[in-house]
């Protein structure tokens, strides 16, 4: 029998039949409730459940909680081709974020996360200061 690390997304699934456990571990600034948000992410199907977690988590006191809310909001837009304007005001604010975790500035994976709010959400969704910034996806010439 292996015993799974507390991290290990695996022992977080019980969130995608109780995504209310994610508001819980956020409230209580949890150092897992990022990793708990991952798996309800990338697992629950209904992004009305998921967006407002993402969102909390976007504004937890942890550095990690917020980090690994940003990769929710990249995967998210990628699993539901969909992004809100709350959202991508949340994201504007972590690109100046210099906080540091394991030795990368929260900025840096709020870059990555544009990156992939811009390459998966509709385009006309998003403000132009965001188009300009993060290109999306190239356009095929035919190829």
């Amino acid at each position: 029998m292996t015993i799974k690390e507390p991290w290990y997304i695996g022992s977080r699934m019980e969130v995608v039949e109780r995504p209310e456990t994610v508001d819980e571990l956020v409230e209580q600034n949890d150092e897992y409730a990022g990793v708990a948000l991952l798996a309800l992410v990338l697992n629950h199907p209904e992004p009305e459940v998921v967006l407002p977690r993402i969102k909390q988590a976007l504004v937890s006191p942890r550095a990690q909680t917020r980090a690994n809310a940003l990769q929710c909001a990249g995967h998210y837009s990628r699993l539901h081709a969909s992004i809100d304007h709350e959202l991508v005001a949340l994201l504007r604010r972590a690109l100046s974020d210099r906080t540091r975790v394991s030795g990368y500035q929260i900025r840096g994976y709020a870059g990555d996360a544009a990156d992939d709010v811009g390459i998966f959400a509709p385009r006309r969704k998003l403000p132009r200061w965001f188009r300009r910034r993060f290109a999306g996806p190239k356009r095929s010439n035919g190829w």
